[in-house]
């Protein structure tokens, strides 16, 4: 029999326990943050109509990035029978924004106006794996449906900008853009024409400004004329802007004037900043690290994306962290430090004579809110103080036959070997002043 490959699918990973609590204490901060915010909590499905997935933002383009999931028992008969080209009727989400609109448009007569809303979640694109992009990653969407004032994009990034100053990332710049501002200068163009400029202008990051003027003289045999007026953008000349959008050049004004009132981050106006999805219909952001290509974050105002559920347009912005690029950097500035202990006090088990009793301190221990591992066999003691080394556990409590008969175990400091005699009944306190010291 062939051996079977214990790799996970191509574009998906496995996690080590420390990798694994490393992403569980990201994920607590980013909750912490957003709900410090004012922001609630939803849940949506992994899976999703196609309808909803295929509802808005470039069709085909969209379809390409869903995993696709058959149609089930007699309606996938049906559709086999009539040779029918139509096999899947539900796929995975994709994003978390398209989720939500649904979400709201159901739910939106129960829910607070605005509705401050956030999501922490996997999603699934069926996207060719490269190194750091995955088939399943993690998104942190925070969004304010029912809000068309700039207070919505202020919170929204703000409440972003703290979680990555909690994680104690510096230097971090938050480049802003307007949707409406990018096609003010494309107004003389093709449509068509104006959005595979578009296309290419979000690549300027990947192929630099010469690189971009000649792919543009090799798609339209010129640089457009809105193009030309983004490449002479400086911060003291907004005159060519300001002449194709105004307002949108008072709005990003105002934004950037109140970020940089209220918090430590950089900011940017930035008029290449394209960002990809066509729902976008307003203010667009991303977030960016020195450190990093690419962003640590982004957005944008979608306005009209709830009309596809039948809705009205209603006004809403949001944001997204990019979770894996955050753990990544989190995992590079923790390189060199000492591995963090699974936990505070660890128990190793004596003989199956002793197991009761040792499992009983153990939880008196616990009830004091202080993480407690017990080692499940009764091996010898060498190995089993192997395992609390590689775990980095500080302390351990040895209760053998003899300490049970006297009352008195063992506190034995991990770093140094240095062992105490104590009660067993004093054990929860000790242990709890232990623990507050080294907190």
């Amino acid at each position: 029999m062939s051996k079977i490959s214990t790799n996970p699918p191509s574009g998906f990973r496995d996690f080590l326990p420390n990798e694994s609590a490393n992403r569980r204490k990201i994920e607590s901060c980013i909750r912490s943050i957003y709900q410090q915010f004012g922001f609630q909590e939803i849940y949506t499905p992994m899976v999703e109509n196609l309808t909803t997935l295929l509802g808005k933002g470039g069709g085909s383009e969209n379809e390409k990035l869903i995993f696709k999931i058959l149609k089930r028992g007699e309606e996938l008969n049906r559709s086999l029978e009539a040779s029918s080209t139509e096999l899947a009727d539900l796929g995975l989400k994709f994003d978390l924004t398209l989720p939500l609109a649904r979400f709201y448009a159901k739910n939106r007569e129960k829910l607070s106006k605005p509705f401050k809303v956030f999501q922490i979640g996997p999603v699934w694109r069926a996207d060719r794996p490269q190194k750091g992009r995955f088939r399943e990653f993690y998104q942190c969407d925070v969004d304010i449906i029912g809000s068309a004032s700039i207070g919505a994009e202020v919170d929204c990034i703000l409440a972003i900008a703290k979680v990555l100053e909690t994680l104690g990332l510096e230097n971090c710049e938050v480049h802003i853009n307007d949707r409406r501002l990018l096609q003010a200068l494309g107004k003389n163009e093709p449509a068509g024409d104006w959005q595979k400029a578009l296309i290419l202008l979000d690549k300027l990051d990947k192929l630099g400004q010469e690189g971009l003027e000649q792919e543009f003289q090799k798609s339209f045999g010129r640089i457009p004329d809105g193009i030309q007026k983004i490449f002479a953008f400086s911060d003291s000349d907004f005159s060519a802007l300001k002449e194709a959008s105004n307002e949108s050049i008072e709005s990003l004004d105002s934004i950037k004037a109140l970020l940089t009132a209220t918090s430590k981050v950089e900011v940017k106006i930035n008029p290449t900043l394209v960002r990809g999805q066509d729902y976008y219909t307003g203010t667009i952001f991303e977030i960016r690290h020195k450190d990093l290509s690419g962003s640590l974050a982004g957005g944008g105002r979608y306005n009209r994306l709830l009309e596809i559920f039948g809705s009205e347009a209603i006004p809403s912005f949001g944001g997204s962290i990019g979770f894996e690029r955050l753990c990544l950097l989190q995992e590079s500035s923790d390189a060199n430090e000492n591995k963090k202990p699974t936990a505070f006090v660890f128990f190793p088990l004596f003989s199956e004579k002793t197991r009761e009793v040792t499992l009983t301190a153990a939880q008196s221990v616990r009830n004091k809110n202080i993480s407690v591992d017990v080692f499940p066999d009764p091996v010898k003691l060498g190995n089993q103080f192997k395992y609390a080394d590689s775990c980095a556990i500080p302390y351990a409590v040895v209760i053998g036959e003899s300490e049970i008969a006297t009352q008195k175990a063992k506190l034995k400091n991990m770093s140094d070997r240095t062992e105490t005699e104590v009660s067993i009944s004093d054990l929860p306190k000790i242990l709890e002043n232990l623990c507050k010291k080294n907190q």
